[in-house]
């Protein structure tokens, strides 16, 4: 082959070559688009985490109630053991409490 010929055939060869690799990597990139959207794994992916947010939510809300309700027992038995002794009468007492 001659050098005007190369000269000739190469820009074109090159041109055709990085244009077919562009195409190849978009339809690559295409086609795992869709299969994300379509249910792939990491649409899985983000729906088993967002049940897993659900139910932690959920549990949180859970401890929160039943310190609450913890907390009122504890503010109740501090008020019922800051009372004075001495000041109690028979009426106060608990049933079956002799003094």
């Amino acid at each position: 082959m001659s050098p005007e010929l190369l000269e000739i055939i190469t820009p074109p060869l090159a041109i055709l070559t990085f244009g077919g690799l562009f195409l190849i990597g978009m339809k690559i990139r295409y086609s795992h688009i869709q299969r994300t959207r379509l249910g792939g794994a990491a649409h899985q992916d983000v729906e088993r985490l967002t049940a897993a947010v659900d139910t932690l939510q959920d549990q949180l809300r859970v401890m929160r109630d039943e310190i609450l309700h913890l907390n009122e027992r504890v503010e109740f038995t501090e008020r019922l053991l800051e009372r004075p002794r001495a000041a109690a009468t028979d009426s106060d007492a608990l049933p079956g409490q002799r003094d």
